[in-house]
């Protein structure tokens, strides 16, 4: 505290600067932007998983308010798919997987267009799909980008172990289903494009764009100031925005492209369903000697995805023998994608369940078990971890918890009518920064000073305005009042994407050393204190 006034906001509580926006309704996303003439798409999905189609738009076309149905046979020509996820779209009559976009009908309402859809007539010639994953595991195979680890002998060290347990998880596909579905408006001038759209991460949408149209980056402007929610599925660009700029080229207005809550299921990928086989051996004391993590999982017919599931179960625990695989099966169905934790939160519930079931064999509690196993070397890589609160956080939960007060055996644990159950697990997540630009202003009037922070970042709902202002207010040395922060914008400085739990760490990482650069530079040139500190 200086002078009365409050100079220390990061890590404190602040109201959120975008509070009364969210809660009054009036802040914008991505179809919220009042843009005039625009017209409304709604699109038009396979209902068949492989095979080849003809399409009759002609009844459809005829519908009042029509104003175009956008299809293989009309869409301008793509140049490349880049980081688009699931490669171009409307540019052959070939169905992949069930729910691929086919078509999209823009209409002067929404309602209009919706009808139409109905309309449209489509024939498929059918092929043999993979869709039934369980029944054609056996012909899964390693995958491209192949993520196995291994240490030491692991078969020799878990066939000769005195205890081990081998058993096998299952995770089922898991949908996004954010708050906001995904959804953009296109409207185009020319060359240049401009687009509305929900997006974790607005310079990668850019790129998506410019590459499928042969478009310079600088003719496409992404915006996005506000996020619906994303937990990854935003973090890429998937073919419904490519569709909004297509639609808004063929009918020569901005076309409002919102995916509806069904069309959600099949059109932003998921997280695959994973068989992870697991097996742990210990020596008599309870020390791991050999860990195995083999994961199963499916991937698309057009491209390759595969959930990193084995990542904590090659550090978390120290073993000198490990073995981490993977083998994936080409399927019938959209690609999977990032998840929130993707590999982190799966892998973990199979490396957590099987260090429970090792525990019940050797008759050690789970804690005790996890204590005896937990090294401050990563035993990946051998080398050294700076901080580890691993031990600590258990031995806190113990105490929080009452756990020596618990019976050991499962169903014995009773309140009244009720079973009570306790049960321990541990994870990791890595801490990451990703490269992030931003650009402060400040401005003086007589004795008063206020600044702008500027990145092309995005707030998914994390509060992101709010925590780059409390680290350029404290950093600055002003009042939270008089900061301002732009966000969501690539005519804005480039910045990290908001997934991977990298956002914070390095839009405010980024920010701090802009300020100390904007206020040494200053002072440097003033020679004096460039403006009165509170």
């Amino acid at each position: 505290m200086k002078g009365g006034t409050k100079t220390k906001f990061i890590g404190e509580a602040i109201s959120r600067i975008d509070g009364i926006l969210k809660v009054t309704g009036t802040a914008n996303y991505s179809t919220d932007f009042q843009i005039k003439n625009i017209a409304y798409g709604f699109l038009i999905k396979s209902t068949t998983a492989a095979g080849t189609f003809d399409i009759d738009t002609s009844a459809a076309e005829k519908a009042p308010g029509v104003i175009a149905v956008v299809s293989y046979k009309n869409a301008p020509k793509l140049t490349g798919a880049g980081n688009l996820k699931g490669g171009v779209v409307f540019q052959e009559p070939k169905v992949d997987f069930y729910g691929q976009h086919i078509a999209v009908v823009v209409a002067g309402t929404f309602e209009q267009a919706r009808y139409a859809a109905r309309l449209v007539k489509v024939n498929y010639q059918k092929t043999d799909a993979v869709t039934d994953f369980v029944k054609n595991m056996d012909k899964a195979v390693a995958p491209k980008q192949n993520r196995s680890q291994a240490r030491g002998d692991f078969e020799a060290a878990f066939s000769s172990a005195e205890h081990k347990i081998d058993q096998t998880y299952e995770t089922p596909i898991e949908h996004h289903n954010p708050m906001e579905p995904h959804a953009t408006i296109a409207d185009w001038d020319g060359d240049n494009v401009t687009l509305y759209n929900a997006s974790q991460g607005v310079d990668g949408a850019q790129n998506a764009v410019a590459t499928c149209f042969g478009l310079k980056a600088d003719n496409v402007r992404i915006i996005s100031p506000h996020v619906g929610g994303g937990f990854g599925s935003k973090g890429q660009t998937w073919p419904n925005a490519v569709i909004a700029a297509i639609a808004a080229k063929v009918a020569k207005r901005p076309v409002k492209l919102a995916l509806t809550r069904q069309n959600m299921f099949t059109s932003v990928g998921l997280r695959q369903h994973d068989v992870q086989r697991m097996r742990i051996a210990t020596d008599a004391n309870g020390k791991i000697t050999a860990i195995g993590h083999e994961t199963t999982t499916h991937t698309a017919t057009t491209g390759e995805f595969v959930e990193g599931c084995g990542g904590l179960s090659s550090m978390m625990y120290d073993a000198a023998n490990a073995k981490i695989e993977y083998r994936v099966l080409p399927m019938n169905i959209i690609l999977p994608t990032y998840q929130r934790a993707p590999g982190e939160s799966t892998g973990s519930f199979a490396l957590e369940s099987a260090m429970d079931e090792i525990a019940y064999e050797l008759k050690l509690d789970p804690v005790e078990f996890r204590l005896k196993n937990i090294s401050m070397i990563d035993p990946s890589n051998r080398k050294p971890f700076s901080t580890r609160a691993t031990e600590a956080a258990l031995k806190k939960g113990l105490e929080m918890f009452g756990w020596s007060r618990r019976k050991r055996e499962p169903r014995q644990n009773r309140s009244g009518d009720y079973l009570i159950g306790y049960g321990v697990a541990a994870g990791s997540y890595p801490s990451r920064q990703n490269a992030t630009s931003t650009m402060v202003k400040l401005t003086r009037n007589g004795s008063d000073v206020t600044a702008s922070i500027e990145l092309a970042a995005s707030d998914i709902g994390t509060g992101t305005y709010t925590i780059v202002a409390q680290t350029a207010a404290e950093t600055l040395g002003l009042r939270f009042d008089k900061v301002g922060v732009k966000l969501g914008d690539t005519t804005l400085p480039k910045a990290a994407n908001s997934g991977g739990s990298v956002g914070a760490a390095s839009f405010c990482n980024a920010v701090s050393e802009a300020c100390i650069k904007a206020t040494t530079e200053l002072q440097a040139k003033t020679n004096r204190q460039w403006f009165k500190k509170p």
